[in-house]
């Protein structure tokens, strides 16, 4: 009797591989605390001309435990949401808590607070490289699906 045998084995696990996907969009990567990775992303997602195109609910770097967000952009729409849910979340649980603007994943550019939307924008579009033609070649590692 086979009793904790199995009689047929899995499949290797194989996992998705995504990247940027809209040639010109810009390209950076969002890090604040955890708590809030699921409104940041629903923030930024908010109006279409943005994607999060990988997250990390909590990654820790340095020691430090953060959420992480790439995000393609082909329009700036979704700050006003951004900072909207920032500023609400803040007053509801009295903790104030940071987004950091980083490009090519570890180049800090600047904190998010204490600029305005626009500011934030320029922020983006003067440090953020943007997709190439090919999104694909962007890619580190092809898709496997």
């Amino acid at each position: 009797m086979a009793l904790f045998k199995r009689s047929v084995t899995s499949a290797p696990y194989e996992p998705l591989r995504v990247g940027p996907e809209n040639p010109g969009a810009w390209l950076f990567t969002l890090r604040s605390t955890p708590r809030h990775h699921d409104g940041i992303k629903a923030a930024i997602e908010s109006t279409g001309n943005a994607r999060v195109y990988f997250s990390e609910p909590l990654a820790y770097l340095r020691g430090q435990g953060v959420a992480l967000f790439r995000v393609e952009a082909t329009g700036f729409d979704w700050l006003p949401n951004l900072y909207r849910f920032w500023r609400e979340t803040e007053a509801i649980e009295a903790f104030a808590f940071d987004i950091a603007l980083y490009v090519n994943n570890v180049d800090y550019v600047t904190s998010l607070r204490g600029l305005s939307p626009d500011e934030a924008r320029r922020a983006i579009e003067g440090a953020a490289e943007k997709t190439p033609d090919d999104p694909r070649s962007y890619w580190p590692t092809p898709r496997t699906h």
